[in-house]
């Protein structure tokens, strides 16, 4: 979302729109969806009102915010404006006249800098011509005010006051300008007494002390250096400057950045052991709708072509535990998506009745002689015996750092490390303790034996009643079925309880509500349910005892995907026609035809079964539908616990569960960055990857060519050129997986260029399975003889800011004839053979672009790691099960597990979507969405349904936690 002062700023924030629209077009054609834009029929553009009211904009300094004795607030209160002749809406003039009078020594009473005669002047040292009062918190405004003063830098924050604790709101980027403003500003929803309407109210102030304002209630004192963008901390300015030079915050907001703490989670390791056991119970369901045909028409051609409305809906409760199956349920009728979250909700309440009742274990012979055999905890493999001399050296170290605590003042830095030294090195010894405590761990809800398991473990597998996620799973819930939960899931009693995982706002991998999860199959099996149930074969054991009193040839029918008329169905009407429309009606706008063998299918389920009308066979169809997923979701779950110990109803995306399930394959042990200087670095080197053509056209001539063959010309072809396995091959490589260390200095290897070329012959000559690997920080550039050689696909792509200098004349004429000559300035993946500089780059890329010719003039940085193939062995074991798989079932499933862990090794959290699903029925509901509204970060709203709006936020806040 952008922030406009007035109509004068819509051509421009067109144009740089334009852009982005075309940036985000070629990324995601260019990221392997295998799709071709053909046209763009319409944009929309949403615009939303930043309400300020009138009225005096004072408000006094918290308290909390008092005591940290670190603003100024600027006194306005019952002040009149001379130029309005209203109540005075300046308190921004008045935080920065603090601040410039501070710079010139003043300090006592700056708070009433509207009131005392000598601090007017200082008023009057920021422009603000054509800036509104009072000042909403925007970006683009603060933005204005730079252009006209280009000497200051302006950063807003907020306050929470419940917390204490201030949040970066503006971030400006211009860090090294002579004059840098901290303002904070202190806010509130009210509504106007002209209008009725809920707005905004600000009042600023000026941060007279930033470091006592964020860190004034820590044990170290020392002098730290802030990055406004992304709050990290740094304890040189020196390496502050050389972070800011690739700081990412988050567009134009703010983005608040944590990373690891080292000695705390500094390591990626499987820990996630409450998966290793079964959901409880799942809820299968799906509906069915029906098409309004829409008469909508924008330039000649259809612009909605129908709208679906639920009309029905089918759900079934499984628990694999007990192989119990409750169900299945299905409405068909009228409000059918408010009826479903009614009985959903009504479910639970059953489903945690049988939750609270914990079966008694069960305890045979054998399982008795297993529990004493066992020296290893079944969940977390480690061994049932204690350390006792590490348990000595920790006590004795204690020992050693409680005689050192008396040296110390308790409020000193030095008091409070050793303390906690002390409390880790407790927690150490309580945790080697409990190596020792062995139980019996049995399934609540069977009484079975599981295993023998350490007594944490075992608490880590305990399922709670009315707070165990319970999975609804719908195939196709993200694209599809989403929509219509939210029509009426603002009804539901857990409305107020609404989270989602967002990969766009329209698209939702995962919904939770309350204790129910709503995921997606097809974000585990990408395939449709038809093609999924074929490949299960013979093996449909919830369709089969579903249909157990019928015929071998009704069973034969029922465990096929089912033939339906989905654009037939255009009311409740067409359920009472008491024949199977003909073939042609069952084309489909998103299917297209059917083929007659499918159409003869459904004249034969229609017939088997008896079917008196439409409504009938839909009852049918959907019904199986829901039990054929049932069983696919079964077999899925079976699969993944036989060879990973691992029920996928506990995640959200398959990328998310085989990370999990090469974490506890694998038992590695990955190191996190702690340092933001090294994970900057080495995020300069992704990139991404170039899938294209430079030459663009190219004619082939040899004999297998027919009469187009011409002999007296050169022969020549055209090849196609593919990698196997290129994924599997790539991850099986060695890997960085800790212990990152600077080889030296920037400033050392910038002086030393001897020391340089050492580095780069080391390097060149590393091997690929080294127990170090590199990347390097490199100047190069490729000679002007490697050009004709690489022309056509350059190496060594780089991020750029294509300027209209960069345009060949054909581009510059399109954008000055289709365009009126704007040009929006964008960043791109360009190949070229022009200069590298700051060119991070891993070292065996290197070696391969000095091979094709590349020349390195300079190195300026390099950082070195460990280095193994630990996911090889995952891959490994994938590839060999997949060669054996005795079904295409499972025979996908190793490629999808392979395949998915990709994702997560170049995962970008910072990308990550906030959406906020919030319900819209009181004016209160109004006030919480306005509030999001104002917000830095908010992108854009939308009505989900009659009593849900949802607000699309830029994430805040991230954990740079991802290896």
């Amino acid at each position: 979302m952008q922030a406009l002062l007035s109509e004068n700023y819509i051509d421009e924030h067109l144009t740089s729109s334009g852009g982005e629209i075309d940036k985000k077009i070629e990324e995601y054609l260019e990221n392997g969806s295998n799709w071709i834009l053909v046209r763009i029929d319409i944009v929309y553009i949403e615009a939303y009102t930043l309400r300020r009211t009138t009225g005096g904009s004072y408000e006094p300094t918290p308290k909390k915010l008092a005591n940290k004795k670190s603003t100024i607030n600027p006194d306005n209160k019952g002040l009149v404006d001379p130029e309005t002749n209203a109540l005075s809406e300046k308190c921004l003039q008045g935080a920065l006249g603090c601040y410039f009078a501070y710079q010139d020594g003043h300090t006592d009473n700056l708070e009433r800098i509207f009131q005392a005669t000598k601090y007017k002047p200082y008023l009057d040292v920021v422009k603000l011509d054509g800036i509104p009062m009072p000042t909403p918190i925007c970006t683009s405004i603060f933005n204005k005010i730079e252009e006209m003063n280009p000497d200051i830098s302006i950063n807003v924050w907020g306050w929470n006051e419940e917390t204490a604790t201030p949040k970066a709101e503006i971030a400006s980027k211009n860090w090294d300008r002579p004059y840098i403003i901290d303002l904070l500003a202190l806010t509130n929803i009210v509504k106007s007494e002209d209008t009725d309407k809920y707005g905004q109210k600000n009042h600023f102030l000026w941060i007279k002390n930033i470091d006592r304002l964020l860190y004034g209630d820590t044990a170290h004192k020392e002098k730290k250096h802030l990055c406004r963008r992304c709050t990290i901390t740094f304890p040189s300015k020196k390496s502050l400057d050389h972070h800011r030079e690739h700081c990412f915050g988050l567009g134009e907001a703010t983005q608040r950045v944590k990373l690891p703490v080292k000695g705390v989670n500094d390591f990626e390791q499987f820990k996630n052991y409450g998966r290793m056991i079964n959901s409880p119970c799942v809820i299968i369901a799906d509906f069915e709708a029906e098409n309004k045909k829409s008469g909508l028409i924008n330039g000649g051609k259809p612009r909605l072509i129908s709208e679906q409305y639920a009309n029905s809906f089918c759900y079934l409760v499984h628990w694999i535990d007990t192989g119990d199956v409750w169900g299945p349920f299905l409405y068909r009728g009228k409000n059918a998506t408010q009826k479903f979250v009614r009985r959903i909700d009504q479910e639970l309440i059953e489903i945690n009745n049988v939750l609270t009742i914990k079966h008694e274990r069960i305890v045979t012979e054998e399982d008795k002689k297993k529990f004493a055999e066992a020296d290893t905890c079944w969940i977390c493999k480690g061994k049932f015996v204690i350390d006792t001399e590490e348990i000595k050296r920790l006590e004795s170290k204690i020992v050693s750092l409680n005689e050192k605590l008396e040296k110390f003042d308790k409020k000193s830095a030095e008091y409070n490390g050793i303390q906690t030294t002390i409390e880790k090195a407790t927690k150490a010894i309580a945790s080697e303790k409990a190596k020792a405590d062995k139980v019996w761990d049995h399934c609540h809800i069977t009484g079975k034996f599981r295993g023998s398991a350490h007594n944490t473990c075992n608490l880590k597998l305990q399922i709670e009643p009315w707070k165990t996620p319970i999975p609804v799973v719908f195939h196709n819930f993200r694209g599809y079925d989403s929509h219509l939960v939210c029509e009426s899931v603002g009804r539901s009693v857990n409305a107020h309880q609404i989270k989602v995982i967002a990969e766009t706002f329209e698209r939702y991998k995962s919904m939770k509500v309350g204790q129910l999860k709503y995921i997606d199959s097809m974000q585990f099996m990408n395939n449709s349910l038809a093609n999924l149930t074929k490949n299960l074969g013979d093996d449909h054991p919830i369709t089969s005892q579903h249909f157990k009193d019928f015929t071998s040839g009704q069973i034969s029918l029922a465990t096929r995907k089912g033939i339906y008329p989905y654009d037939y169905i255009d009311s409740q009407d067409r359920f009472l026609e008491t024949e199977l429309p003909p073939i042609h009606e069952f084309h489909s706008t998103l299917k297209g035809k059917i083929s007659q063998e499918d159409y003869h299918h459904a004249q034969k389920v229609w017939k088997t079964f008896g079917c008196k009308n439409l409504g009938e066979y839909h009852d049918l169809y959907l019904k199986i539908d829901v039990l054929s997923l049932a069983d696919v979701w079964t077999q899925f779950r079976k699969t993944c616990i036989k060879y990973y110990e691992l029920d996928p109803s506990h995640y959200v995306s398959a990328p998310s569960l085989s990370w999990d399930a090469m974490l506890k394959k694998t038992g590695v042990k990955i190191e996190l960055f702690t340092d933001m200087s090294m994970h900057d670095f080495v995020e300069k080197a992704k990139r991404g990857g170039i899938s294209k053509a430079c030459k663009r056209y190219f004619k082939a001539n040899n004999p297998k060519m027919g009469q187009a063959y011409n002999p007296s010309k050169p022969t020549s072809w055209i090849s196609y050129v593919d990698a196997n396995n290129l994924y599997g091959w790539a991850m099986s490589q060695f890997l960085s997986i800790g212990n990152y260390q600077w080889e030296a200095s920037r400033e050392y290897l910038l002086k030393n260029p001897a020391m340089q070329k050492a580095y780069l012959e080391m390097v060149l000559k590393a091997k690929p399975n080294a127990r170090r690997g590199y990347f390097l920080n490199i100047k190069s550039h490729f000679p002007l003889k490697t050009h004709d050689y690489l022309r056509d696909l350059p190496p060594a792509v780089e991020n750029v800011a294509v300027g209209k200098d960069w345009l060949s004349p054909y581009n510059e004429e399109l954008v000055n004839n289709l365009d009126g000559g704007r040009f929006s300035k964008t960043e791109k993946l360009v190949p070229h053979l022009s200069l590298r500089k700051d060119y991070v780059i891993h070292y065996l890329e290197l070696q391969y672009y000095v091979k094709l010719g590349m020349v390195v003039d300079e190195i300026s940085e390099i950082l070195s790691f460990d280095q193994t193939n630990w996911l090889a062995p995952y891959i490994a074991f994938n590839t060999e099960k997949r060669q054996g798989a005795k079904n295409a079932f499972e025979k996908d499933f190793f490629k999808l597990m392979n395949n998915s862990v990709y994702g997560k090794t170049m995962e970008n959290v910072r990308k990550y979507q906030d959406v906020k699903l919030m319900k819209c029925n009181n004016e209160r509901d109004e006030k919480a969405f306005l509030n999001k509204i104002n917000k830095p970060n908010f992108k854009y709203g939308r009505q989900l349904g009659p009593t849900l709006i949802g607000a699309h936020m830029g994430k805040a806040s991230v954990t740079l936690n991802k290896p």
